[in-house]
């Protein structure tokens, strides 16, 4: 009987599992899937991963206990014709090279796995052109008025703007509180106030620039793209790429993509 209990809970896991990833293959990432509190047949992003993380331990164990109970025929997958064993055969050879394939594949980034994965990132980017994307990580944790501060947004009119839509709030929630209070999400909640930017002129030139390699924003600007990296690695940026997008380059520093054009505008405009 636990045998059969075994087989069928290590199938069901696996069912589990494989849905759940699948899920999070075509989830957005996890700075879309917050600033818009992205749903899929009513689970969000977090529970998709939790579940995920728990039909594996469930799978694992299961796993563990299929082969214990199965430990006699698979050693005898692994014997020669003198009832020895030895990792030499041809079937153990086989599988071995199926699972060192896929995973140097992966580490290395060859085809076809290259291809795979950028499908995967293509999909999870797709998301952005209906849902949106936060100006700089985890602005949906933010205070509300450090946001305004952050992102150059008139706080009393902001506060005016959300008493006209009737939004109930604190100076000192966060956007996901606000939003989560609401019924609503961190980025309806950023459509009402974006309007009020203080000096509107200056940030429209740059809003949308997050989304542009280091090289393309330096290539926008005039800048030595070489000159810019130096510059983030003085100011705490880890290896910063060439092709790394300017929103990567902000999170990784804790800042925001406003912040590295400040940065950049300062200092390369001073050697030009």
């Amino acid at each position: 009987m636990l045998k059969k209990i075994t087989s069928l809970t290590l199938a069901i896991s696996f069912l589990i599992m494989t849905y759940t990833g699948i899920m999070l293959f075509i989830a957005p990432h996890g700075r879309v899937a917050y600033w818009s509190n992205w749903h899929f047949l009513g689970l969000t992003k977090n529970q998709y991963g939790d579940l995920h993380t728990t039909s594996m331990i469930l799978f694992m164990l299961s796993a563990a206990l299929h082969i214990y109970y199965n430990w006699k025929p698979l050693m005898s997958y692994l014997k020669n014709s003198a009832r020895e064993i030895t990792f030499t055969k041809k079937e153990f050879l086989i599988a071995f090279l199926i699972n060192f394939i896929f995973v140097v594949g992966t580490l290395y980034m060859v085809q076809p796995f290259k291809i795979y994965l950028e499908f995967e990132e293509s999909i999870k980017d797709s998301w952005i052109k209906d849902y949106g994307e936060p100006p700089y990580g985890h602005a949906e944790e933010t205070k509300l008025s450090t946001f305004c501060r952050k992102m150059n947004i008139d706080l009393k009119k902001a506060k005016q703007a959300l008493n006209e839509h009737n939004i109930i709030f604190k100076e000192n929630q966060s956007l996901k509180t606000i939003a989560k209070n609401n019924h609503t999400t961190p980025n309806d909640i950023y459509k009402i106030i974006q309007g009020f930017t203080i000096n509107s002129s200056t940030m429209s030139i740059k809003r949308g620039f997050g989304r542009k390699s280091l090289k393309e924003l330096c290539k926008d600007e005039g800048w030595s793209v070489d000159q810019a990296v130096k510059i983030l690695k003085q100011n705490g940026a880890i290896e910063p790429s060439k092709d790394s997008r300017v929103k990567n380059i902000a999170d990784d520093m804790g800042i925001t993509p406003f912040d590295i054009y400040n940065l950049l505008k300062k200092n390369l405009n001073k050697k030009q």
